[in-house]
């Protein structure tokens, strides 16, 4: 905050002026509908400047009380209307408090773009829907993705949160929820990430918070790279290929079988159709790295796409693939937490211990540096060690 004479330059507050008076007004246009119905506006004047805005409601003129700028509430639609103009009115004045107590000025221009936008500048909610628009080109689609569903999440819990309510205490709140709906402590550390991300966002366009951003604890986002067994991997193969499984079991088990054999991560699966399959090969550009890569199908990735037409055809949202995988294992019996993503480690896994080169895996998963790609060879290497222990049972 500088002082600098009379004026602090902290978001615009003036101290000989801090408050701009607002006032806001009910009124009718000068017009009727087929109904014979004219339309209800919604007037926002103050500093000399005026804004307009033309509400979703009509009424009959003749039943409009000008003085207290309601209708007379002679029936149910038109105390409904009533309704409707005191909820308007209602939400007129929390963003002005909000405003007035976060000592932020508030124009006509800004109250009308907060009455019509949905406060994004009061509700979180609202503000990272915005936000997410705009940043949306310069983000690849599987970060808008993740971001989309932690937004969804937030807006299934809490959709009326406010920045000002946003403290410690709803955070632990909100993690606990989602420990409740079954999300690991890894997928829990990345939502935190993604609502850390826009309230800092947030913060840089001028928005106060209830807290210190840098006392927000996120946690670790790197999972314990949980993957499927041979013996796992040989069942889930076989429900694929049964006659009881149903379609929509069938295509994302098969999606997740594919990814199993090539290692392929979610975004780029959910990217590719039959067209990217030439000659026994893949060819794509990836959409974490946005590196071309061309690998080889084995016969078991290609009896995979054969068995299902609708394969690469047919598609599902990340969230949709990834409860339907949980209901999956446990209808296999499989106790493990897992996610598409699971796919990708059980092929490193499936690749060493079938004898092949971490240099060669590198290469597969499109790693960028070896130490990458060692942390399977240490899997490989721990599960090796607690094997030898099958020895005993010889004694």
């Amino acid at each position: 905050m500088f002082i600098h004479s009379d004026r602090i330059f902290d978001t615009l507050v003036d101290t000989n002026k801090i408050y701009v008076s607002l006032k806001d007004r009910f009124y009718l246009r000068e017009y009727k509908n087929i109904d014979g119905k004219s339309p209800v506006m919604l007037s926002i004047t103050g500093n000399k400047k005026r804004e307009r805005i033309l509400l979703e409601i009509s009424v009959v003129p003749e039943h409009w009380q000008s003085d207290i700028q309601r209708v007379i509430p002679n029936s149910k639609e038109n105390q409904d209307i009533n309704l409707l103009l005191d909820n308007i009115k209602s939400k007129l004045t929390h963003i002005k408090t909000s405003y007035r107590l976060a000592e932020r000025v508030l124009t006509p221009e800004m109250l009308r773009k907060e009455f019509i936008n949905g406060m994004p500048r009061l509700r979180f909610t609202a503000f990272f829907e915005m936000a997410l628009k705009e940043e949306k080109v310069m983000m690849k689609q599987g970060s808008y993705n993740r971001h989309h569903s932690v937004l969804k999440k937030i807006k299934e819990y809490d959709d009326e949160i406010t920045f000002m309510d946003l403290d410690h205490d709803w955070f632990k709140k909100y993690k606990r929820h989602l420990t409740k709906l079954g999300n690991a402590k890894t997928t829990i550390a990345g939502n935190m990430a993604s609502i850390k991300k826009f309230l800092g966002i947030a913060v840089k366009s001028g928005i106060k918070l209830k807290i210190n951003l840098d006392e927000l604890e996120v946690g670790s986002t790197k999972g314990n790279r949980t993957s499927l067994s041979p013996f796992e991997l040989k069942r889930l193969a076989d429900y694929y290929f049964s006659n009881y499984i149903n379609e929509s079991y069938r295509l994302v088990l098969g999606y997740f079988l594919f990814s199993c054999m090539t290692g392929l991560r979610i975004s780029d699966v959910q990217n590719l159709t039959r067209r990217n399959f030439m000659d026994g090969y893949i060819t794509f550009i990836s959409q974490k790295t946005s590196k071309d890569q061309s690998i080889a199908l084995n016969d078991t990735a290609k009896k995979i796409i054969d068995h299902e037409p609708l394969l690469f055809v047919k598609k599902f949202a990340d969230q949709h693939i990834n409860d339907e995988l949980k209901k999956i294992m446990k209808f296999i019996g499989i106790n493990k937490v897992v996610s598409f993503h699971v796919a990708r480690h059980t092929f490193a896994t499936s690749f060493l211990r079938a004898g092949g080169k971490v240099e060669k895996l590198q290469l597969l998963l499109g790693h960028s540096s070896l130490s990458q790609t060692m942390i399977y060879a240490h899997i490989v290497n721990e599960d090796a060690n607690s094997e030898i222990f099958l020895l005993d049972k010889l004694f």
